[in-house]
């Protein structure tokens, strides 16, 4: 595995811990209370307005590649599973390459085709 996948990983895996939300509920706490105590000033109100949606995007991009690799992997070992019956459907292999619409049409077929099957 590459450094930004293991990277991804172990961010993924620390942030989503119940250590990480006790961290940013205390910094959040933290913050309330020095804009409390001190007052709010403009600097204040700008360390979490310019903050928290830079660490916002960061953790959306390596959330979104998280899922994309794992939903990656989902499709490749459910490919497997079909490769192993016995007259498997290519288009269904690679069905994750399709379009909406030629998506919707292999689901319409497959979905007439079990409603004439017996169960």
């Amino acid at each position: 595995m590459d450094r930004w996948n293991r990277l991804a990983n172990l961010i993924t895996l620390h942030t989503g811990s119940k250590h990480a939300f006790g961290i940013a509920a205390g910094l959040a706490g933290a913050w309330a209370v020095a804009g409390f105590i001190a007052g709010p000033s403009r600097g204040w109100e700008l360390s979490v307005t310019c903050g928290v949606p830079i660490i916002t995007l960061l953790m959306v991009i390596v959330l979104q590649h998280t899922q994309n690799r794992d939903t990656k992997a989902v499709q490749l070992k459910l490919n497997e599973l079909l490769l192993a019956l016995e007259d498997p459907d290519s288009l269904i292999i690679h069905a994750g390459k399709l379009g909406d619409e030629e998506l919707d049409r292999l689901d319409a077929q497959h979905t007439e085709r079990a409603q004439l099957e017996p169960p």
